[in-house]
């Protein structure tokens, strides 16, 4: 029996596996002991994740759409399909009416493939789906500290007086992450959340801010100028480190406790202890969706605001810690953007810069990102790459009437998907388990997954398909070998040039390397002037009538749930909101009653479940649920344009006859 070394396809805490398997067939799977961050640890997810590489439903060859059906087709034939409407549509409409997504489950060489292909047929219309989660955590620490990534390792937790955890419940979207918590409490560490709900964490917490949904822009003002008023930020840090302090200071004066207090819905009293704990050292800024997807790229800025002034960022213990929820977001964001080259900005220098290594030169003009492009009607042909935006993007009939729209749809995806359906063609892509690659965590640790199993069928990986269709529109330079496209993407993608091979597939406790440091930004920030820039967020409330529709995480569930519903015993989610018993009872609901939830763009049909864990005024549905995107609408922070799923403002009506 073989052991084969890989890393859980879930979420960004990528934690390490053993995959045990004989005569190519996985036997079993066992949290690797070997791994440096989850270190012999694994959710109940991460333990069952190899079954569903044996899912009844597996796509196993090319098809093709005829009219309301699909037939069976030769790659051949599909390859020089595709590649024959590419060249249709680029010629009849131009480059740029065609665009490329992707998942973030694909690996890196998978990522930098896709993103080279786009920019050979001559379209910069490239993204990933870490545009609809943390694009406004990479813009903000960008401006702010230099690199879009967390500043600190999650090992660094144990190190820290105090962390901060605002607007995510890791025991339900990270749970492995729980055992670094849990020790640190027992070290004397304080945990402190900043949530609307009750969650696993905030239980588990030491501190609990219980905010209104989109107020955290004005607790984060109100505290920064309460620590600067009465001394309690770090004069040495500002001066030496910080290049706008006075104008910042003279910003944020007009933001108050007392006003605070009225705005967030949590007492003064308490608001000036969690400053006063902040301000000591050393500290671990934390957070999840619930900034980027309410507030977005503005609430991260306030946010870092806090770290900086207090002077928790550079030292052990202390930094920015991105919850990123899939186990190559940090990488897919790194690498595929719509206007940002691989090696760093748009411009005509990068551009030949890249040509000496392609073999072309790329386009200058900035591309649509996926919301721009799903939400506007420039798009007439459209590559998905794993990613199921039918079912995971807001406003889900007007993303469905699109994709019907398009001239030719092309989908990459290991089974047929809300969004493979209407597909022209739908193309067989392996499970992670039957290819390698790389990926990038949550704290920038990049490592190697290795392939287990050979796949089933016809199906063919990501990159001999790419490889092909590239080849066929008469590109060269492009490869179906991962260590090859490796050794490229790390000579092109500058975060990535300190990586070897040998490195990032060492799974052992000591496989810490140059590129991965635990502490960033020591002596100086990687912005222009090696100083860290505070920024002046303006508030604005929350606009319409109703109750604030907050979506979230289930620790048994994943994203659109593709993976997760074809393992055995996983199979069964029901449709639930979850609201206060004051709300409840003004609307007359009963637990166990159905609701209609409507939004200004759609409505959905839930059972209702009273729950004190929700704070009156807002109601909860799980962001896995098929129906929550149909009132879930196309609303966009501004900046990142991430949709705001967590504050949809909804009425609830009590269904008048029972379903």
């Amino acid at each position: 029996m073989e052991v084969i070394k890989t890393i859980c396809p879930f979420c960004g805490v990528g934690c390490g596996l053993d995959l045990y398997v004989e005569n190519n067939f996985i036997i079993r799977s066992s949290p690797s002991r070997e791994h440096i961050l989850s270190g012999g640890h694994v959710c109940g997810k991460g333990a069952i994740a190899s079954e569903v590489t044996y899912a009844w439903d597996r796509l196993l060859y090319p098809l093709k759409r005829v009219k309301d059906t699909f037939i069976r087709v030769t790659w051949d034939v599909a390859i020089k399909e595709i590649s024959s409407k590419l060249k249709e549509i680029k010629e009849k409409y131009g480059p740029e009416s065609i665009a490329f997504y992707g998942g973030c489950q694909n690996t890196l060489e998978e990522v930098y493939s896709f993103m080279k292909l786009a920019r050979g047929l001559g379209t910069n219309n490239i993204d990933s789906c870490a545009r609809v989660c943390h694009e406004p955590s990479a813009m903000a620490l960008k401006e702010a500290v230099g690199i879009g990534a967390s500043s600190v390792a999650v090992s660094e937790i144990l190190n820290a007086k105090n962390v901060v955890i605002a607007g995510e419940s890791i025991t339900e979207s990270h749970p492995v992450i729980s055992q670094y918590l849990v020790e640190a409490k027992r070290k004397g560490t304080k945990i402190i959340v900043i949530d609307p709900r009750v969650t696993g964490t905030a239980k588990l917490a030491d501190m609990h801010l219980q905010i209104n949904s989109r107020s955290d822009i004005y607790l984060f003002n109100a505290v920064a100028n309460y620590l600067i008023s009465n001394g309690l930020f770090d004069r040495e840090f500002v001066v030496n480190r910080i290049e706008n302090f006075d104008e910042f200071v003279r910003f944020i004066k007009g933001f108050t406790i007392e006003e605070a207090e009225k705005v967030t819905g949590v007492s003064k009293d308490k608001i000036i202890e969690f400053a006063k704990i902040i301000s000591s050292k050393p500290t671990i800024f934390s957070w999840g969706l619930g900034l980027t997807q309410t507030t977005g790229v503005n609430a991260v800025k306030a946010y870092i605001n806090l770290a900086l002034i207090t002077g928790n960022i550079g030292i052990e213990g202390a930094g920015l810690l991105v919850y990123r929820g899939q186990s190559n977001v940090q990488g897919s964001g790194d690498i595929a953007k719509p206007n940002v080259f691989p090696n760093g900005p748009m411009t005509e220098d990068n551009a030949k810069e890249l040509s000496k290594v392609w073999g072309f030169l790329p386009p200058l003009k900035e591309g649509l990102s996926i919301t721009e492009a799903f939400f506007g009607n420039k798009i007439r042909a459209m590559f998905l790459m794993n990613y199921n935006p039918a079912q995971s993007l807001p406003n889900r009939n007007r993303v469905i009437s699109f994709l019907k729209s398009l001239d030719l749809l092309v989908v990459m995806d290991p089974f047929m998907t809300e969004t493979a359906k209407y597909a022209h063609y739908v193309l067989p892509t392996p499970l992670w388990v039957e290819k390698e690659g790389s990926v990038t965590n949550l704290d920038r640790l990049v490592k190697w997954r290795f392939k287990a199993v050979d796949s089933p069928g016809e199906v063919k990986s990501e990159l001999w398909i790419i490889k092909r269709i590239a080849e066929e529109l008469g590109l060269n330079g492009f490869h179906d070998d991962p260590k090859i496209v490796f050794k490229e993407m790390k000579e092109v993608v500058r975060l990535y040039s300190n990586l070897t091979l040998d490195e990032i597939m060492d799974y052992s406790s000591n496989s810490r390397y140059p590129n991965h440091e635990t502490v960033m930004y020591k002596e100086r920030f990687l912005t222009p002037s090696g100083k860290a820039k505070l920024s002046l967020v303006g508030f604005d409330k929350l606009q319409g009538e109703g109750l604030i529709l907050i979506t979230g995480r289930n620790v048994t569930r994943y994203n659109s749930d593709e993976l997760i519903k074809r393992i055995p015993g996983y199979s069964s989610f029901s449709s639930n909101l979850y609201i206060n018993p004051i709300d409840a009872e003004s609307l007359s609901i009963e637990e166990g009653e159905m609701v209609k939830v409507i939004s200004k763009c759609g409505m959905a049909i839930f059972r209702a479940r009273i729950s004190n864990e929700v704070k009156p005024g807002h109601v909860f549905a799980y962001m896995h649920d098929p129906y929550v995107n149909n009132v879930v609408c196309d609303d966009f922070d501004e900046i990142s344009k991430t949709p705001r799923y967590k504050a949809t403002v909804v009425k609830i009506e009590k269904l008048r006859h029972k379903i």
